[in-house]
């Protein structure tokens, strides 16, 4: 673990006492307490405050609560220990012990020991750290092509450059951020923790909201941008369209085209794609959806000019997306029909409002460790401790909706939010109750006005998808014509695992031949025949049961460069997964996602499914289990060259 940084220095020796004091009352004392033991050095201070302190068990957060009393005296050891003329550090960066014995005091709860590393890396205390050694430095010829400069793609760059690997990224706009510079639609935003959805070496303790907004998050990735100079690495309006390997010069060709149409190869020893597979929007096939003489939009596209007051508007869809439009819009629109294929189990918001409270921007910038810690207890509430939720009980669910006891609790609590809303057994609680258990299809949160938005009166849930459209707005499924202003598509992307791209591995195969309709890859998306090829948002690498595609995306990144190290120290140029290690890793994939919730719930339409039914987005393993995993490359499994 490091000091305090120069700013935080900085800003520490300009803070008000009295306004300190007054924010440390309103902190979880949890995270003070840790705090505390970090700056003072003395350990015994968790031994005097721990048991006066109790943990709030509903989620998100379990946060702390003390008495008035603990929680002064608390605060004013903290302001004694800012105010010290030297801050000393009682954790250095190898006493996963010490850090250990802080965990159930900031969390609220006891943590197993294989959670350890994961959770001292994960809070950004110490960066991911080197698995193979570092006696063989990896050459200065082995360059990398990162495509796409999204969360994943500056991810991506900042491994590279932390381990001196040259890298290029190519990005198809002209701006870094990916979809959050490309989407635009009313309440964009994502339902993972904003204290959590960012990099463990970046952390940013002045998120205005709980959750993180498309504007805000943008901004987010552009001071990432600026503060590490990616953009010195990144070449703009370039859209890569092939990928093909060289094996005379042991390289990748890159094909690409600029936004002025030029066509041009570059080259690199390494391709690390960061595309996404949610790129291509969906338009529904729908009878005479192109003659509506309306507005018609799709949310991947939205026109910013749009104004929706005073309209009649539909809305195609019933996911996180459209819940989304459907709750920053209501009050604008003049009337308002839902059309939902399926409903979504969808959780309540556990707070009265999501604006982060002023006293955790405050502390996050003047108080050191804070924003870490509360990173930490963000990832907990999301993390291995949902797992049992998506595991089958084969007994329990003969006779059950839910598939466990676990998944039940979740299912009750969002039974309940329905019925406290629309009244249990009403027409509309029917409509917006769905026939499979919860995490079927992903779980939605609901942003704070969702369900109350489909009991106004100007709002109506048609529980099917449209018949057709015709020039004036649709035609319900029973012959009823809705006259329209504005149609909105809310009907996702196609799932494409680099489909779009023309990949082709070692003797000209390509990568669409290799995977059919059931994409798949060993550790790192990797491939054999596709040497030096590491595919980020790789097949059965989302987290379907906490945390967030940041995870994924540096474990991957860990990896890759482990791998870059492995070529180094056997001196190879390429590396290749063989197809034994391939098919095994694929196996213990299906094996295990034959137990979970996606295997057990067939009606739910959910698009973690190719087209050959398989389950290709989530991975059926724990959180812990997927680090570890990839803490370092298996030589064996591996075609070196």
């Amino acid at each position: 673990m490091t000091t305090a940084s120069p700013i935080d220095a900085a800003l520490i020796a300009d803070t008000d006492v009295d306004e300190l004091r007054a924010n440390l009352l309103k902190a979880d004392p949890g995270v003070l307490l840790a705090v505390l033991a970090q700056l003072t050095g003395d350990a015994s201070v968790v031994d005097e405050f721990a048991p006066k302190i109790t943990y709030v068990p509903d989620p998100p957060e379990r946060a702390g609560a003390t008495d008035a009393a603990t929680g002064a005296r608390l605060a004013d050891a903290v302001v004694a220990a800012l105010s010290a003329a030297s801050q000393s550090e009682t954790i250095p960066a190898d006493d996963l012990e010490s850090f250990a014995r802080l965990l159930p005091v900031v969390l609220g709860s006891e943590v197993d020991a294989e959670q350890v590393p994961l959770l001292y890396e994960q809070s950004g205390f110490r960066p991911s750290s080197p698995t193979l050694p570092r006696t063989v430095p990896i050459p200065s010829t082995m360059t990398v092509a990162i495509i796409g400069a999204g969360l994943a793609g500056i991810n991506a760059a900042l491994s590279a450059a932390e381990a001196g690997v040259s890298y290029e990224i190519f990005e198809r706009n002209a701006e870094v951020g990916g979809t959050w510079l490309t989407t635009k639609y009313p309440g964009i935003g994502v339902d993972t923790p904003s204290a959590y959805y960012s990099l463990s070496r970046e952390l940013n303790p002045g998120w205005s909201n709980y959750y993180p907004q498309g504007a805000e998050y943008q901004a987010y990735l552009v001071a990432l941008a600026d503060k590490h100079r990616l953009r010195d690495h990144t070449r703009f309006d370039t859209e890569v369209h092939a990928l093909w390997w060289d094996e005379e010069h042991q390289h990748w060709q890159i094909h690409f085209v600029t936004a002025d149409g030029t066509r041009d190869v570059s080259h690199a020893s390494v391709v690390v794609t960061a595309a996404g597979y949610l790129n291509r929007p969906r338009w529904p096939d729908l009878p005479g959806r192109k003659t509506f003489a309306g507005v018609s939009v799709h949310s991947a596209l939205w026109d910013p000019n749009l104004d929706l007051t005073g309209k009649r508007v539909a809305i195609i869809g019933a996911g996180c997306t459209a819940v989304q439009i459907v709750d920053a819009s209501v009050d604008q629109v003049a009337h308002l029909t839902v059309f939902q294929r399926q409903p979504h189990w969808v959780a309540p918001r556990k707070r009265l409002s999501d604006d982060v409270p002023e006293h955790r921007r405050y502390l996050g910038s003047r108080l050191p460790h804070y924003t870490k810690w509360h990173r930490l207890k963000s990832y907990w509430g999301t993390a291995d401790n949902n797992y049992p939720i998506i595991l089958l009980d084969e007994e329990w669910s003969k006779t059950h909706l839910s598939i466990s006891p676990a998944n039940d609790v979740l299912l009750q609590m969002c039974q309940q939010y329905i019925d406290q809303t629309f009244g249990a057994g009403t027409e509309l609680a029917k409509k917006v109750t769905p026939d499979f258990a919860p995490y079927g299809k992903r779980i939605i949160r609901d942003p704070g006005g969702y369900y109350a938005a489909l009991t106004r009166d100007h709002v109506d849930v048609e529980a099917a998808e449209p018949a057709s459209v015709n020039a004036k707005g649709i035609v319900t499924q029973d012959g009823r014509q809705l006259d329209l202003d504005v149609i909105i598509y809310a009907t996702g992307y196609h799932l494409d695992f680099l489909s779009t791209l023309d990949i082709r591995g070692r003797g000209g195969v390509a990568l669409a031949d290799e995977w059919g309709e059931s994409p798949r890859s060993y550790r790192g998306g990797t491939v054999p025949g596709f040497p030096n090829l590491f595919i980020n948002s790789a097949p059965n690498y989302s987290p379907g049961h906490g945390a967030g595609a940041n995870f994924s995306m540096e474990v991957l990144s860990h990896y890759v460069i482990e791998c870059l190290q492995l070529m180094a120290l056997q001196g190879a140029r390429s590396m290749e997964v063989t197809e034994r290690a391939y098919r095994e890793y694929v196996e213990s994939i299906d094996d295990a996602m034959a137990r979970t919730v996606w295997c057990h719930t067939p009606n739910a339409h959910t698009y973690y499914r190719s087209g050959s039914g398989r389950v290709v987005v989530a991975t059926p393993f724990r959180l812990v289990d997927m680090w570890t995993e990839h803490r370092a490359p298996i030589e064996e499994d591996f075609l070196l060259r």
